[in-house]
């Protein structure tokens, strides 16, 4: 199974560049995994659910067909490290040959996308920053892979 994660645009603020690079080369050797980039829009207070709106109908057309959609939501359901291990083992278990989490830019997600999605994954009850939600995420899946291969990151 492929795991994805679709976000708009670059990051940009260093620190989070450097960890969510590190766990992606982490998980080379055990798991599929890659990010993928959609374009982001400007923004103006004038056009920012335009932004949004174009920006989240550029993350669906970025999943591969078949994929299993995950937004990333915070009326998503919460999922510990332990549930977040089950799920992904669930999609594998079945046969998903693509799970697809996709992440909101400043705005968020629109809520057709989240209707159009599969699952919704809430990883905090709080408001994190997209940037600061990628890296939360990218150390989530590394931390499954290593559960999955049975290596001993997760202790």
């Amino acid at each position: 199974m492929r795991l994805l994660v679709v976000a708009p645009g670059r990051i940009e603020h260093p620190g989070a560049r450097a960890l969510i690079d590190d766990y992606a080369a982490r998980l080379t050797p055990l798991l599929p995994a890659e990010r993928v980039i959609v374009k982001t829009s400007r923004r103006t207070r004038a056009t920012e659910d335009q932004a949004t709106r174009a920006e989240s109908a550029a993350l669906l057309a970025a999943c591969p067909p078949g994929a299993w959609r995950v937004a990333l939501d915070l009326e998503g359901r919460p999922l510990d490290s332990d549930a977040f291990l089950e799920f992904v083992r669930r999609r594998q278990d079945t046969g998903t040959r693509a799970l697809a989490f996709l992440v909101g830019g400043p705005s968020g997600l629109t809520r057709e996308l989240v209707a159009a999605c599969e699952s919704r994954l809430c990883l905090s009850r709080m408001t994190l920053p997209h940037e600061l939600a990628e890296v939360v995420l990218w150390e989530q899946i590394y931390r499954v892979a290593t559960r999955l291969r049975g290596l001993p990151y997760h202790r």
